[in-house]
């Protein structure tokens, strides 16, 4: 499993993944059994019409990692030219063929340019489900994620405890997240943080920590997009 999040402000969008996957396998016993694992995988992808594309569910197809196809899609069908809206279908379709049982979730972000006016685009796309979602992001800013969601999840989320006397559960107060005060700095330091903060919970936890890695960090604004962190290949 991976970490992906998406943080949309006025001035720009950003996205953000972990470079940890996991291999796993069946044995006799019919139980899943890690067989690989790497802090290497590219998650997040920068597309020449200045769209950006993040995945994580399953990672590979035919037995190689899905990254490598990822990349011959935006080779093969996406130019500077290429209109984000037609996007989403591109990307179904393409890896349709490819794997047709295939569980993968794909975000992808970008503007959209008409009479001059740029104007935010963001699809979540779910290979194993028809519907493509389309994020409106005209109500405000905000935030998606996708993977490994339970530790940002609960940090979002209402809690109530328990009175020992009375035995009534009460509210904790809760902060709201001010999404629409956030500058695309404060986009930057709250993915960033999503995804640390989800790697450093699951270090302390008796589970799998599917979550690891470099974070790499892409920045879309109207007129152009580029890395913020971004891991290279080393010799």
């Amino acid at each position: 499993m991976s970490l992906i999040i998406c943080v949309y402000v006025e001035e720009g969008i950003v996205l953000a993944s972990d470079s940890r996957t996991s291999y796993n396998k069946l044995n006799e016993n019919i139980n899943f059994i890690g067989v690989h694992s790497t802090n290497t995988t590219n998650k997040t992808f920068l597309c020449p019409n200045n769209s950006g594309i993040s995945t994580c569910g399953d990672a590979s197809i035919q037995g190689k990692p899905i990254s490598g196809y990822i990349e011959s899609f935006i080779r093969e069908k996406i130019t500077s030219d290429t209109n984000i809206e037609n996007m989403p279908k591109l990307i179904k379709d393409y890896f349709k063929k490819l794997e047709s049982n295939l569980n993968t979730v794909f975000i992808i972000a970008g503007y959209k340019k008409e009479n001059e006016k740029y104007t935010q685009k963001i699809y979540r796309i779910r290979t194993n489900i028809e519907k493509i979602e389309t994020i409106d992001t005209t109500a405000g800013q905000g935030a998606l994620w996708d993977g490994e969601i339970l530790t940002l999840t609960k940090l979002l989320t209402p809690v109530y405890n328990k009175d020992n006397q009375t035995g009534e559960f009460k509210p904790f107060p809760v902060p709201e997240f001010a999404w629409n005060y956030y500058t695309l700095q404060d986009a930057i330091d709250f993915a960033k943080y999503g995804i640390k903060t989800t790697m450093d919970t699951m270090r302390f936890q008796t589970v799998p920590e599917t979550v690891g890695g470099p974070i790499d960090i892409l920045v879309i604004k109207p007129e152009a997009a580029k890395w913020l962190s971004k891991k290279e290949l080393k010799g």
